[in-house]
């Protein structure tokens, strides 16, 4: 139940904005699904809070970036900062969860989860570190498969010009047709990735994880 809460803002961010592009309102349905997502994120918060009676920092700090990126993207009608959103969010998390070994008696993972696993000090370091260069990993993914194509396609098509969003163009009726439609497929790619990338490359971490945890038990209960 958790996890699909947790997926939520993302899967209704990307069934809004396929939904958009289908009737061939792309620019409308990025804005569109940044809306959308807060909308969720502030459900998801609000539904968090009445189940545990508390508020996830995680998901109030996603939700403050994605107004601050979003906003920007929305006002000045260019998706490069919505997509830059996903970095920022994952390297902070990275960094939170890397700095929760030096701070604090007990790691971030282990006071989060240590209800549900009774694991060794050790065992945590080890899956935090695992966990936060795993975030490091998405981060990047990001920003050089996406984030940074996405600059040089739109520096590519505009060159010294007026900018302006290109997701919303019919792209046939433009002279440079090429420059036009790469800028718009790079968009539609991160938006799949926004959602199946983040998620496969999650579980993987998950599966990583219960390997681990399964491996290092089992190296503890020996000695």
């Amino acid at each position: 139940m958790k996890f699909l809460l947790d997926f939520f803002p993302i899967a209704l961010f990307f069934a809004v904005y396929k939904i958009k592009e289908l009737h061939f309102y792309q620019n409308e349905g990025l804005h569109s699904a940044i809306i959308a997502m807060a909308l969720a994120t502030i459900v998801q918060i609000a539904v968090t809070y009445w189940q545990q009676r508390k508020f996830e920092k995680a998901q109030v700090i996603g939700l403050v970036l994605l107004v601050v990126f979003g906003g920007v993207t929305i006002y000045i009608d260019n998706p490069i900062f919505i997509m830059w959103k996903v970095s920022a969010l994952y390297v902070l998390f990275a960094g939170v969860l890397i700095g929760s070994i030096w701070i604090g008696e007990k790691t971030l993972l282990a006071r989060m989860l240590g209800k549900e696993l009774d694991l060794p000090e050790r065992v945590w370091h080890t899956l935090t570190w695992v966990w936060g260069l795993g975030f490091v990993a998405i981060a990047l993914i990001n920003a050089y498969y996406y984030v940074l194509p996405a600059i040089a396609a739109n520096d590519a098509f505009f060159a010294d010009g007026e900018r302006f969003g290109l997701s919303g163009f019919d792209c046939t009726t433009i002279g440079n047709q090429a420059l036009c439609l790469n800028a718009q497929q790079i968009e539609a790619a991160w938006v799949n990735f926004k959602l199946f990338g983040t998620m496969g490359l999650t579980f993987v971490l998950i599966i990583i994880t219960v390997v681990m945890i399964s491996k290092l038990t089992k190296e503890d209960k020996k000695s």
